[in-house]
């Protein structure tokens, strides 16, 4: 009878073990946002056709051409920054680390959205001031590419 009991009991604190270890979970990043997935691989579709219409280079006197589709790309990599940098972060201190000035961390994909866009402007100004050659094309594309494969697989990473 007394191992019966014992038996029990120590079931019956296996189960509140298992179920404060479940209470106690730990979020270390921002919750997935299909609406902003869905953003990013749209503006990657866009941002690669803009490169592509410019790789074999450009003049100052055809930017008129492109200046629309800089600006569309631009907006949107800001309007997709501003969506992931203003997602409820984690509140932990596992998650966040703090700056001199008190701040949270941006999260990754915010971070690589405002460079892509640094970049795509900065393309846009050379491009208006003498054109581009298919190399500088190349060279801006290779920086687009790394910070967007940061964001897209920053942001596929957190659907679980």
């Amino acid at each position: 009878m007394r191992t019966y009991l014992q038996a029990k009991s120590l079931r019956g604190m296996a189960i509140v073990l298992v179920l404060a270890v479940e209470a106690c979970t730990t979020q270390l990043a921002p919750l997935y946002d299909q609406a902003l997935v869905e953003g990013l691989t749209s503006v990657n579709a866009k941002t690669m056709e803009l490169m592509a219409s410019a790789v074999g280079g450009t003049t100052k006197e055809t930017f008129a051409n492109r200046e629309n589709q800089y600006n569309h790309v631009i907006g949107c990599l800001d309007a997709l920054a501003l969506q992931a940098a203003a997602r409820p972060a984690p509140t932990n201190s596992l998650a966040t680390t703090s700056s001199t000035s008190g701040e949270s961390q941006i999260t990754t994909s915010s971070t690589a959205l405002k460079e892509i866009s640094k970049t795509v402007s900065r393309m846009r100004e050379v491009d208006k001031k003498q054109g581009v050659t298919g190399v500088e094309v190349q060279a801006f594309k290779g920086q687009v590419l790394t910070y967007m494969d940061q964001a897209l697989t920053y942001e596929s990473a957190l659907e679980r």
